[in-house]
């Protein structure tokens, strides 16, 4: 697996609706980009808001960005996490590259066999705090059927 097709992102989007429906009971978008973060395929499911499609575009591009989860680079806008060396987080990123970086929990990159950024899988639309279920949740079904498929 070197490259990410439309074949692949289909698999993904298809197990991520599947979950948002089945497990969280919230219609929501889920977005797949490539690894220069171009849009492969996108889905907004019946009923999911208007803007979740941009967010969970934009957290796909986001973890294929920076090579890591949305989830992770959330962490650095948390004020309890900044540390004591001036720098310490993100807080400068907000509204930085071309207003695209979404630092929302829901992007996960998509790794080839190497551990090499090949994509990444965006969602936005399922309400924070619920345990267990969310953003992330989901596109982590999509990746787990990307690589089950390719075993």
């Amino acid at each position: 697996m070197k490259e990410l097709t439309l074949d692949m992102a289909l698999r993904m989007l298809e197990a991520a609706e599947r979950w948002a429906r089945e497990v969280a009971g919230y219609p929501c978008s889920i977005a797949v980009v490539d690894r220069s973060g171009a849009l492969v395929a996108v889905h907004r499911m019946d009923g999911a808001a208007m803007a979740t499609t941009d967010i969970a575009i934009e957290k796909a591009f986001t973890a294929v960005a920076w090579g890591m989860s949305t989830f992770l680079g959330s962490r650095w806008l948390d004020p309890r996490n900044v540390g004591q060396r001036i720098g310490d987080h993100a807080f400068g990123m907000i509204g930085r590259g071309k207003g695209r970086l979404c630092l929302i929990p829901g992007g996960i990159p998509v790794t080839d066999e190497e551990g090499e950024v090949i994509g990444g899988i965006g969602c936005s639309g399922i309400p924070a705090g619920l345990e267990g279920i969310s953003d992330t949740a989901v596109s982590q079904a999509g990746i787990v059927a990307l690589y089950e498929e390719s075993r």
